[in-house]
């Protein structure tokens, strides 16, 4: 694996259902305006950091699982208080599987919503799809990343230069740096995954700048990416909390070929977040390949009743409350040292 490879992998996993719907970035910054637009730049720069230090941590320690990692970054303090790093360990795993859930419920609120199949239909297709998936090992995600997130990114750059001859305003909007709380918690909740997908591609980084380069590139892919989602959002008129995958409506109104197009980035995005939320989750809690097949089956299979609960509930309820529970997994990884001196 190479330096793009890993940062396509890092990638995949952030841009979910949620990022590329428009959802996160409308309920995390886009509320908040010219403010959130500060916010969102803020929480890009502090997912870089994370990719950072959890990549030193990970290389200086090699570290090869969640196990490890935690006795690393809780080091004293998870030997006083061993409850509490398996109630985190537990709930690290939780937030991968729904994670997982809301990838294939935003998969089928796409096709409910612009072809009208029904939703078990639809979550039979997306349940056997990903179990094919994750079937395959680390090397197969990150062949799978390496086509469909440079796809991703393309597309947007040329939707998001297509939205700029729209004319639209940033309003100030004073919200008592609520703004900025939503920044951090959207990076601590990022880190949750993104902390079981570095640990099995720590393998491939030869040497410590090449640490460097993935988090600098990360950091800067998901800023203008979410600058672009930003700008799509401008466009549209009327009340965005209404409308289930807001992005596609505003790309709509470039012509139907767009809204077919950025089906495309919606689809692919949900696909690269899903298949690397339930492999880190499987390679979790499955110790032997006997038992990685039966959970990937009992998963896989769970997806299509938990997902008929809704994507916008999944998004708007879960992903804050776990936001909350990110950041102390985020203080014990920044203050971590990653050098001997």
């Amino acid at each position: 694996m190479g330096i793009l490879s890993a940062v396509f992998v890092i990638i995949g996993v952030i841009i979910g259902a949620g990022f590329a719907s428009g959802k996160e970035i409308y309920s995390f910054f886009f509320v908040h305006g010219i403010y959130g637009a500060f916010g969102m730049l803020i929480s890009s720069g502090l997912i870089g950091i994370i990719i950072y230090k959890t990549l030193k941590l990970i290389k200086k320690y090699d570290i090869d699982s969640y196990d490890e990692f935690f006795n690393v970054v809780m080091g004293n303090f998870e030997t006083k208080h061993i409850s509490f790093r398996l109630i985190l360990d537990f709930i690290i795993n939780i937030f991968l599987l729904i994670t997982f859930f809301v990838m294939c419920a935003g998969f089928i609120a796409y096709f409910k919503q612009e072809l009208g199949i029904n939703e078990i239909i639809s979550g039979i297709f997306v349940a056997f799809f990903s179990y094919i998936l994750l079937n395959k090992n680390i090397k197969g995600i990150v062949v799978l990343n390496s086509i469909l997130i440079p796809t991703i990114i393309v597309i947007l750059f040329f939707l998001g230069i297509k939205m700029l001859d729209f004319n639209f305003e940033m309003e100030s909007i004073e919200t008592n740096f609520l703004w900025l709380k939503n920044a951090i918690l959207y990076a601590s909740y990022n880190s949750i995954t993104l902390t079981a997908i570095l640990i099995p591609i720590k393998k491939y980084i030869k040497k410590d700048s090449d640490i460097l380069k993935i988090s600098f590139l990360c950091t800067l892919i998901i800023a203008l990416l979410a600058i672009i989602i930003f700008i799509i959002l401008l466009s549209i008129n009327g009340d965005i909390s209404k409308i289930e995958l807001p992005t596609v409506y505003g790309v709509s109104m470039l012509g139907i070929g767009y809204k077919y197009l950025y089906g495309i980035i919606l689809l692919g995005a949900i696909v690269t977040t899903a298949i690397s939320s339930a492999y880190s989750f499987l390679n979790n809690v499955a110790k032997t390949k006997t038992k990685y097949n039966m959970y990937n089956k009992i998963v896989c299979a769970t997806a299509i009743f938990v997902s008929l609960f809704g994507f916008s509930n999944l998004v708007n309820n879960l992903y804050p409350f776990f936001g909350m529970l990110g950041i102390i997994q985020l203080i014990f990884v920044l203050k971590k040292k990653t050098c001997n001196h």
